[in-house]
């Protein structure tokens, strides 16, 4: 038998975000287009818990009469996400993510994965997840030795979570 490891793909710098304010015609093929005119708050996001996603499945409990065993179906889902950023308030264009990304505002925040680090544009074939959201409050996270000033905030889903999806050209 021969070992056959399947190709491990880095995700440090493949990583994007991009915060597209209101809605897209479609979250399962967002366009090319409408990706590039949303705000691309990648380099804001900070390495730890800069996407903070989790999620979880309830279980529903279906124990028979007629068995010893109890078995278990699929409950609701639930997802939540979380984001982190850098704010620099004596700077508007080094500051973006902060003005995008108002208390109440609402919009699609799209995570782009696996590509290249040194890509500066989006095509069609970039695989992506996208999430409606309504952003939460901005709270300034506590002052840290060796740390810079950030913001953390929670993203209240809104809309159907969509994964593995790729970007179409229309």
């Amino acid at each position: 038998m021969v070992l056959r490891l399947p190709a491990a793909v880095p995700s440090m710098g493949t990583r994007r975000v991009v915060f597209i304010p209101g809605t897209v015609a479609n979250i399962e093929a967002i366009t090319v287009a409408e990706i590039t005119a949303g705000e691309n708050i990648s380099c804001y996001l900070t390495r730890q818990n800069g996407w903070a996603p989790t999620g979880d499945q309830a279980v529903i409990n279906d124990g028979r009469y007629c068995s010893a065993q109890d078995f278990e179906l699929p409950g609701t889902k639930t997802r939540t996400l979380a984001v982190q950023y850098t704010f620099n308030l004596n700077e508007p264009t080094d500051d973006e993510a902060r003005l995008a990304l108002t208390e109440g505002v609402e919009g699609v925040l799209v995570h782009l994965m696996q590509l290249d680090e040194d890509a500066e544009a989006f095509t069609a074939g970039d695989f992506y997840e996208a999430v409606p959201v309504r952003m939460g409050m901005q709270t300034v996270v506590a002052v840290e030795d060796n740390a810079v000033d950030r913001i953390q905030q929670k993203a209240f889903i809104r809309g159907e979570w969509v994964s593995f999806k790729e970007l179409v050209t229309a």
